[in-house]
């Protein structure tokens, strides 16, 4: 199937060919596409020609970084302060600290919605059921997925009583630190909105969630210790500030840990669904390549092997 016309097996005219029980894909796609194209339109109309530029950028990084990073952050920060140095988010009476968090929120968004486009625009629902599985996975962190994982970046998308709602999922390299991490950048606003797409990054290191999310804080302090040019001591005794921001960081994040495990695992039973609509598959799972024409997501349905 053309990419150019994907969006078209899920046109709201074709809803009545689709199976009474499976009216709701259509719907979903609609709506995580709406979102998508909202988050794109607004970084490009905050950074003009930014995607194209992270782009070159990525290509000329080459094999100094892993492949299965897209562009390490610190490059898109490179691209910003080049480009775009009053473009970057700024708030009134911010101070100078203030203002490189602000751009390093902007370098992590743009770091997430490049690396999907990148990839080909892919969305994944999860079936309900894997969903509660998942919810009560554990605490295990599975260190490996950069062997694993699939694409550069995916979008997990849910329904939701706006329509949909979703998270991208994807790998970082740290350069300074040489060490891999995963960054959840959940996109559940009401309405999408560029700015308010946080990044959680998570080291992948330890044993646990919980562990990784107490060496994350820890660097992150020591990230802005050097920017700052401070020293901090941290406490990390049990009932620390670092002990319990890591707690809630490892309880919000647990069940998107457990999710980008199993999707980069052979567990997973995974469809093009826009074949329930009688439509010829774009590619078999996970897709050997990223699509090279088209802007449509294409929605792929994942649910327990058969």
């Amino acid at each position: 199937m053309d990419r150019d016309t994907y969006a078209k097996n899920f046109a709201k005219r074709r809803d009545g060919e689709w199976a009474e029980m499976f009216r709701w894909v259509p719907r979903m796609y609609r709506a995580a596409a709406s979102r998508l194209e909202k988050l794109e339109r607004q970084a490009e109309r905050q950074f003009p020609g930014v995607f194209d530029r992270l782009e070159q950028a990525r290509d000329a990084a080459g094999e100094t970084i892993p492949a299965w990073c897209w562009l390490p952050v610190t490059h898109v920060q490179q691209v910003l302060a080049d480009h775009y140095p009053h473009r970057t988010t700024r708030a009134p009476g911010a101070t100078s600290a203030g203002l490189a968090i602000m751009a390093a929120s902007d370098a992590a968004r743009l770091q997430a919605i490049g690396a999907w486009r990148s990839a080909g625009r892919h969305m994944v629902n999860i079936h309900d059921a894997t969903v509660l599985e998942l919810r009560k996975a554990g605490d295990r962190m599975p260190v490996d997925l950069p062997q694993r994982w699939p694409l550069h970046s995916l979008y997990i998308v849910s329904e939701a009583p706006s329509g949909a709602l979703g998270a991208f999922l994807y790998l970082e390299w740290n350069e300074r630190e040489q060490r891999a991490e995963l960054r959840i950048a959940p996109d559940v606003a009401p309405t999408a909105a560029l700015d308010r797409v946080p990044v959680q990054p998570l080291h992948l290191e330890g044993d646990t969630v919980a562990e990784a999310a107490r060496r994350t804080v820890l660097s992150v302090q020591a990230g802005l210790d050097t920017a700052l040019g401070t020293e901090t001591l941290p406490d990390i005794s049990p009932g620390s500030a670092v002990d319990e921001t890591a707690k809630v960081i490892a309880t919000k994040n647990a069940f998107w840990v457990a999710a980008a495990d199993w999707l980069a695992s052979d567990r997973p039973t995974t469809f093009d669904a826009a074949s329930l609509a009688g439509a010829e598959p774009v590619a078999d799972w996970p897709p050997a390549k990223a699509e090279g024409t088209g802007r449509a997501p294409v929605l792929w349905l994942a649910g327990p092997a058969s």
